[in-house]
């Protein structure tokens, strides 16, 4: 592969993985001044696109083997483009509906994108790029305009990113089954408690800090800056993934930064909203971590282990973020939900600790994916 190849592939990587996360980042940061949005609707909106990604999730390796790769991704784009835009055309039900149909089609880029990246920091580092965007760029546009705009422009950068993949060529093919099997059971624990982690933040966090009193401008730029926070994790966490002999240690030494913020939202979150805020943004490597480590594995075991982990862990998700805002809708406070934020950080910990020591439960591998370059074409991945 040239070196001009390389770099068209990992921009295409790069350019896709933007689009996994403002659909959610921008909903979270507009979510208190969405007026449709109130108490059991507003904790099944944070929920929802983690059932949604957890279904779409699961489905992918079945769409792709019938319809192809490329397209499968072409129309998962449009679908992306689609449901952006028609989510905030109406009240609560096109919000919950478009919402819905949106994370499905980032159900499908998310668990084609670990096998596509093979480990590069391009996965992790657009993914945060996007998650960043969505949370600093929809405040400022709600206050300028209205939540309907702040929202319904993200389908500006997924139109974006479709036009990129169909100028994309190349295709993937199923050869033989691929022989032996792969740790999964510890691996899909560990993502779907990262991802309530991380979700919870997304969704919840302007909305903690703003019930403790802190300024709604002030908290949406507290989501920002975590976010932010997060960029050079989703930069750094791929190699030292590959690096660290001692995989455990790293997983604790991932999941203290989130343990610290959480603890500071429990305890005092009017007190320093920006250290809290920015110790949960530094928690995002533990999301960079099980992302990287699914695309590693995947070079064997390819789409299978992406769609079971990324499906499953998601669906696990869903029902934790959605019991912490069913405690805050019972208690009005967010001092229990925080208290199980805690349990989940250890039990992360602990599930991270089985998923990379030996003896975990093995999942056998069905099929791999491997590029199918037409002729004369450039290859698509990194």
């Amino acid at each position: 592969m040239t070196r001009a190849t390389t770099s068209v592939s990992t921009a295409v990587i790069f350019v896709l993985a933007i689009n996994l996360r403002p659909a959610v980042t921008s909903l979270g940061a507009a979510l208190p001044d969405i007026p449709v949005a109130r108490d059991l609707i507003a904790a099944v909106l944070v929920a929802l696109p983690l059932w949604a990604i957890g279904l779409g999730g699961w489905g992918t390796p079945w769409l792709c083997a019938r319809v192809g790769t490329h397209r499968t991704v072409t129309v998962a784009l449009g679908g992306l483009v689609l449901s952006l835009a028609g989510r905030v055309v109406g009240g609560s039900v096109p919000l919950l509906i478009g919402t819905a149909l949106a994370c499905l089609s980032i159900a499908v880029l998310g668990t084609m994108l670990p096998m596509l990246a093979k480990g590069s920091a391009a996965f992790t580092l657009g993914l945060g790029l996007g998650s960043t965007a969505g949370a600093l760029v929809t405040p400022t546009a709600v206050m300028s305009s209205s939540w309907r705009l702040a929202l319904g422009l993200w389908a500006i950068v997924a139109l974006l990113a479709h036009q990129v993949w169909r100028r994309t060529p190349g295709e993937f093919g199923a050869p033989p089954a691929a022989s032996g099997s792969t740790s999964a059971s510890a691996l899909t624990i560990h993502f779907g408690l990262i991802s309530t982690v991380t979700f919870l933040v997304m969704g919840w966090l302007p909305g903690i800090l703003r019930d403790a009193g802190v300024p709604p401008t002030t908290a949406g730029a507290c989501l920002a800056l975590s976010m932010a926070m997060g960029l050079p994790m989703m930069w750094l966490v791929p190699g030292w993934t590959r690096r660290w002999s001692n995989q455990t240690l790293l997983v604790v030494v991932l999941a203290a930064p989130n343990l610290i913020g959480v603890t500071g939202l429990l305890v005092a979150p009017a007190a320093a909203p920006w250290l809290w805020a920015g110790a949960t943004g530094l928690g995002m490597g533990s999301l960079a971590f099980v992302l990287t480590t699914i695309s590693l594995r995947s070079r064997d075991s390819s789409l299978s282990l992406s769609a079971v982990v990324q499906g499953v862990g998601y669906v696990i998700a869903g029902f934790g973020v959605l019991a912490c805002g069913w405690l805050h809708t019972q208690s009005g406070t967010w001092r229990t939900p925080l208290l199980l934020v805690l349990a989940i950080l250890a039990g992360q910990i602990l599930s991270g600790h089985a998923a990379v020591s030996r003896g975990t439960s093995m999942l056998p591998v069905s099929r791999a994916f491997t590029l199918r370059r037409p002729r004369n074409a450039p290859e698509v991945g990194v």
